[in-house]
């Protein structure tokens, strides 16, 4: 709970600032396909659907440069499946974005960051099933674009890159976490 209000009031100040008067702000909510790898050999692992949720800001830097920051509710759930016996692993973070958007026009832009996540949560569904070691923060590479179809509605498409070990899970490991997604997207600005 303490990171979670840690967070929240890294992001309220960051949206509050008096130098940001031109800021574009809004909220989003979308579907990510999470994929990843095992370290087990003869083990695999199957994508899974997520969502994420959140709220973002866009502050201007100079001419068409931008950061674009928030607070996302993000799962990043991955089944793994060894010896014939699936373990479904759920995990659950509160990312905050820290990214430099080229915007094109008013309504379409490119980005590139991270996102530190912080995990929050934490779960394995099969019995005996034992998850530990969690990377927190966990700090992927995003790359996506934003555009708006109309004033005050638009789409974030992205994908997010998370090398090295992410987890553990029954004393081996889960890495190289990867998810494309897509958010619409309710500005307010």
């Amino acid at each position: 709970m303490k990171k979670l209000a840690l967070s929240l009031l890294v992001v309220s100040g960051l949206f509050s600032s008096a130098a940001f008067a031109d800021l574009n702000y809004g909220i989003e909510a979308g579907m990510r396909s999470q994929s990843g790898d095992t370290d087990v050999t003869g083990g695999s692992t199957d994508s899974q659907t997520a969502m994420q949720v959140g709220m973002f800001g866009i502050m201007p830097i100079s001419g068409a440069w931008n950061i674009r920051t928030g607070l996302l509710y993000t799962q990043r759930p991955l089944t793994e499946k060894i010896s014939g016996i699936e373990n479904k692993i759920d995990m659950n973070y509160v990312d905050i974005p820290f990214n430099i958007m080229y915007k094109f026009e008013e309504y379409a832009g490119v980005y590139l960051g991270v996102n530190l996540a912080i995990n929050m949560d934490k779960k394995c569904s099969a019995a005996g099933c034992t998850v530990s070691d969690v990377t927190s923060p966990l700090i992927p590479l995003v790359v996506g674009a934003a555009f708006k179809f109309s004033p005050n509605f638009g789409v974030n498409v992205y994908f997010e890159s998370a090398s090295g070990k992410v987890v553990s899970v029954n004393n081996h490991d889960l890495k190289n976490y990867r998810a494309v997604g897509a958010n619409l997207l309710l500005t307010f600005d």
